[in-house]
């Protein structure tokens, strides 16, 4: 079989049978990928700066994950966490106690991040007794009814879906350019006012479960919050008895140069979520938490089949060894800092770009609104066309957000900039 209609005989099954409720970025058939690239059934080969939408922290089919996959697929694929313990779950509980802030040292183990959101807003509701959440207006935690409820990154996202969750509000997160009218050096003041009138004029404190943000919003626009603000909420929440959520699906194990943004601000919260990076590329979500606060969470009051899979854990502890090991938390801040700076001199100045920023490798390329609508997808399609994929994020797709490999060779990086900043100034420069 030619290998142009292998791609074809794949994408007309692929259309045929696969719902399109999902947004297709490509229209590429993927055959396989490695490191920082991939290739397609019709021998392209492209660099990936998606990572899988910042999964593949270590890359793509990285050896030591591959093999430890391949041992524990011999001796242990499924059983299920309620039936008995085994050796890959119970390390990987070990693991995230040990490397986790604060006191966090118990864990429930679920299929993805969205489902440990859920997780988290059900442990927050049975150990508090109190009904109502609060998130950030600009955040992304999933695409269940309990993430999509406390979402709020787009009106799209809940269309068809309400009335979903009761008791959910949402205030303002300290991102100036999302905030009308609002100074920077008076963005946080704004936000934290703004908390304060929702306890004023619509929820009682006394009645708040959780206050659930992301440490660096990132479906949302790819902005981190001022650690003072965390510090902030974390008063705020020991005040008046609220637990605080973080939502580090897309933060954590070493994108923003710290092992969690959590980190950077100095603030331990109630609760942690994971997933993405957790295990780089296998499905896995974790709540962590301290063995306090779970056992305010009663027995039977939730559940998973597949929560813990021993492959994924094993997949997950070999992640987490490849990062420690090579040192890649350290490399993430020294390379994203290089990086943000090699694009602000060399893109940061074109007409319609807002910001070059980043936090680690976290990293972020703002238009504004105008800007994002008119050359944002043309870039993205021009650098796809170049051998590069890219994907932007925003409320208004104001943002091009770079998620490499932590561990990506510096040739490839090179390249893979060199693309990137081609497009950016080809197409400004074109219109």
């Amino acid at each position: 079989m030619k290998l142009q209609n292998k791609t074809e005989e794949i994408q007309e099954k692929a259309k045929k049978h696969l719902s399109p409720v999902m947004t297709r970025v490509t229209e590429l058939v993927i055959e396989k990928a490695h490191g920082a690239k991939f290739w397609t059934t019709d021998g392209k080969e492209y660099i990936d700066f998606v990572s899988g939408v910042a999964v593949n922290a270590v890359g793509h089919t990285n050896e030591k994950m591959v093999e430890a996959i391949k041992k524990q697929a011999e001796a242990l694929i499924h059983l299920g966490l309620n039936y008995g313990y085994y050796e890959t779950a119970a390390n990987l509980a070990e693991k995230l106690a040990h490397i986790t802030p604060g006191n966090l040292d118990t864990v429930f183990f679920s299929n993805s991040g969205a489902e440990a959101i859920d997780g988290a807003l059900k442990l927050a509701k049975a150990a508090t007794g109190r009904p109502a959440i609060i998130a950030f207006e600009g955040s992304f935690h999933g695409r269940t009814l309990g993430a999509t409820a406390i979402t709020a990154s787009s009106s799209k996202y809940r269309r068809y879906y309400e009335p979903i969750l009761g008791e959910v509000y949402h205030v303002p997160y300290p991102y100036p350019s999302q905030l009308k009218n609002i100074r920077e050096r008076e963005a946080e003041e704004y936000c934290l006012n703004q908390l304060q009138k929702l306890f004023d004029l619509r929820v009682d404190p006394s009645r708040v479960a959780a206050i659930i943000i992301e440490p660096v919003m990132g479906e949302g626009g790819y902005y981190p919050a001022p650690p003072s603000f965390l510090q902030a909420l974390r008063k705020i929440t020991e005040e008046h008895g609220i637990l605080l959520i973080f939502d580090e699906v897309q933060t954590g194990f070493g994108r923003t140069g710290k092992m969690f943004a959590a980190e950077h601000a100095n603030v331990a919260p109630d609760i942690l979520v994971l997933a993405k990076a957790l295990s780089g590329g296998m499905p896995l979500g974790a709540i962590v938490a301290s063995r306090e606060l779970h056992e305010k969470w009663p027995t039977a009051g939730h559940g998973s089949t597949f929560g813990g899979n021993p492959v994924s854990c094993a997949a997950a502890l070999a992640n987490i060894a490849v990062i420690e090991e090579e040192k890649l938390v350290e490399r993430s801040a020294k390379l994203g800092a290089k990086i943000v700076g090699r694009l602000h001199n060399s893109v940061g100045h074109l007409p319609g770009i807002v910001e070059v920023r980043g936090v680690g490798m976290m990293i972020g390329i703002e238009f504004d609104s105008q800007s994002a609508a008119l050359f944002v997808p043309k870039i993205k399609s021009k650098a796809l066309e170049n051998g590069l994929l890219i994907m932007n994020c925003g409320v208004s797709g104001q943002t091009i957000r770079l998620m490499l490999p932590l561990n990506i060779q510096e040739d490839v990086l090179d390249i893979g900039l060199t693309i990137l900043e081609d497009v950016i100034t080809e197409t400004i420069s074109g219109n």
